[in-house]
């Protein structure tokens, strides 16, 4: 093999100021698809200078950005060919963006979470498989599994954790704890100190933490730049939910929002009370993610954008009643 050419970058920079390089170039702001080689894809070329630069830049890669993953990276039966090629001994920092079964596996299903003889453990429905996988993974510190097109599957796994957990040894070793509305953490024995695992809605986790941090500026009337912005969160993060969910939180503003809502709003002040007591939340919270998700199933972004002014226009209505 020929050898690398000189590099001026590593015969006359110290290495401080080439890992100082290295950060600027390989920091991306969105989760990196390292198969992803189309205009506008984060530039990695760097890695390709030579040897040198490549290992001494590998690790500042996949220190400071998520990889994007999908459980068919991890599947038994998936080629190599058709994984994504990141390094297992290297990444910190994933999101596996795709909770389903890999195309081989789903083969196998039975239906109702049931599959058949063959389908390897990373894909059965039960997920231990494949939380085992990211468990391996040795210098791995944070995992956002997005399970928002894959509702049913996370549910029963859910479902099946809290199964076990009527068993205190099995409790102790895996257990999931809602943190957030659309989020939820597994914790556990079985689980390494330093590895965060996180399950979430991240449209609706994303969506809902955004609303919330506007409470002090937003009314029955919304938010200045109000059209500019929602039409940026559809672009950039879900367009059928930032209707929904914007709607929700400016009803909650208006005199009429615990008579029409009533399920939700106790759900929501159930919430901040044990907030403001300081109590674990995780069941309240669990229970405002069903009420909201429920919401949602029942209404498209037409009917909440309809509904919003309705409501806006009963709110003046009845403003002005009071000022009579």
């Amino acid at each position: 093999m020929d050898e690398d050419p000189p590099c001026f970058l590593l015969t006359r920079l110290p290495g401080e100021l080439r890992a100082l390089i290295y950060e600027h170039v390989l920091t991306f702001e969105r989760p990196l698809k390292l198969r992803q080689v189309v205009a506008g894809s984060p530039n990695t070329g760097i890695l390709r200078a030579n040897r040198q630069i490549h290992n001494e830049a590998l690790s500042v890669l996949y220190d400071l950005n998520n990889i994007l993953v999908t459980r068919n990276d991890f599947c038994h039966h998936t080629d190599h060919d058709l994984q994504t090629p990141f390094r297992r001994d290297q990444v910190r920092h994933l999101l596996v963006k795709n909770f389903s079964q890999s195309i081989k596996c789903s083969s196998y299903s039975g239906g109702n979470h049931m599959y058949l003889a063959g389908c390897c453990e990373v894909c059965q429905p039960t997920a231990v498989g494949f939380i085992n996988a990211l468990c391996e993974l040795p210098r791995l510190q944070s995992v956002v599994v997005d399970y928002h097109f894959h509702q049913s599957e996370f549910g029963y796994m859910k479902d099946v954790i809290r199964r076990n957990g009527m068993l205190e040894p099995l409790r102790r070793n895996r257990s999931l704890q809602c943190t957030g509305v659309g989020q939820w953490r597994l914790q556990g024995t079985s689980i390494a100190e330093k590895l965060s695992i996180t399950f979430a809605d991240v449209a609706l986790h994303t969506l809902w933490a955004i609303f919330s941090s506007f409470s002090n500026m937003l009314s029955i009337y919304g938010i200045p730049n109000e059209p500019q912005i929602l039409e940026g969160m559809r672009e950039d993060i879900n367009r059928d939910l930032t209707d929904k969910l914007f709607f929700l939180h400016c009803a909650r503003k208006c005199v009429l929002w615990p008579v029409l809502f009533e399920k939700i709003a106790e759900a929501w002040k159930a919430v901040d009370d044990a907030k403001a007591e300081s109590r674990d939340a995780s069941e309240e919270l669990e229970a405002l993610t069903d009420e909201v998700l429920r919401f949602c199933r029942r209404h498209t972004s037409e009917d909440a954008r309809m509904q919003l002014g309705l409501l806006r226009a009963e709110e003046a209505r009845l403003t002005e009643i009071m000022r009579m």
